[in-house]
């Protein structure tokens, strides 16, 4: 499974469902929590086009999201999604980033079973999850999926996800 995508970061959720204080960079625009000062990573400007115009703003993280606990969320909102059934923009916005946030990981599992030795018991564990992935990401939502079915893929990508949590994320560009 070749990466087909510049992933050296976790995905900014869209502008769209996040808070106003979360926009506002006054708290972690991947878990919401209230920033503190001196525990806060700055991610940059980002732009997006509001009413024909580019708009600049400014997300902002706190440090344990930075550290790694982004995955933790992001697995809590998809074994949590068919249960809350959140809107379908909040759900499609999901399914993206657990689709980035896997891609970011499949390096690592391909270089580990890579370096394991065909054949062995260590490989076919490695190869194992390379394949659980590849058909999760082939297989989709589908092209206007209904909310549920877009919270059953989000659903299995985090499965997916937890498998490839103790993989570290690519960050070559």
């Amino acid at each position: 499974m070749p990466l087909t995508e510049h992933l050296t970061s976790p995905r900014l959720p869209s502008v769209d469902t996040l808070s106003d204080g979360q926009v506002r960079g006054r708290d972690c625009v991947h878990c919401g929590v209230t920033l503190s000062a001196g525990a806060v990573v700055d991610l940059g400007p980002q732009s997006v086009k509001r009413c024909g115009s580019e708009v600049t703003w400014f997300p902002r993280a706190c440090q344990p999201c930075t550290d790694g606990r982004y995955v933790g969320v992001l697995l809590d909102a998809a074994f949590s999604a068919c249960r809350v059934l959140p809107p379908p923009d909040r759900l499609m916005d999901l399914y993206l980033r657990l689709r980035h946030e896997i891609c970011r990981r499949m390096p690592a599992v391909q270089g580990a079973a890579a370096g394991a030795g065909e054949g062995t018991l260590t490989w076919h564990s490695h190869r194992r999850v390379i394949d659980a992935v590849a058909d999760a990401l082939a297989e989709g939502p589908g092209e206007h999926p209904s909310p549920l079915v877009l919270a059953m893929s989000a659903a299995e990508l985090g499965r997916r996800l937890r498998d490839l949590a103790p993989y570290p994320p690519c960050e070559e560009s």
